[in-house]
């Protein structure tokens, strides 16, 4: 088990998020890809501006999953 699929629960579910991280301004956005006519789109999840909301927000996740 990798760290995605112990925040997100199963590899099927875990293979569609996708983080992207900015350095300035200092932004992480978390994206599930799903798939529209037959592409694959990014969909936003959540967005933060700091490492800590986003670290309190993986917890609330995996949390959520128990």
């Amino acid at each position: 088990m990798n760290n995605w699929e112990h925040y997100f629960g199963t590899p099927e579910r875990a293979v569609l998020m996708c983080l992207e991280y900015c350095f300035e301004p200092m932004v992480l956005a978390v994206n599930r890809v799903e798939h529209i006519n037959g592409r694959p789109v990014p969909v936003l999840v959540a967005w933060f501006n700091s490492f800590e909301e986003y670290t309190a927000w993986l917890k609330a996740e995996y949390e959520g999953e128990s």
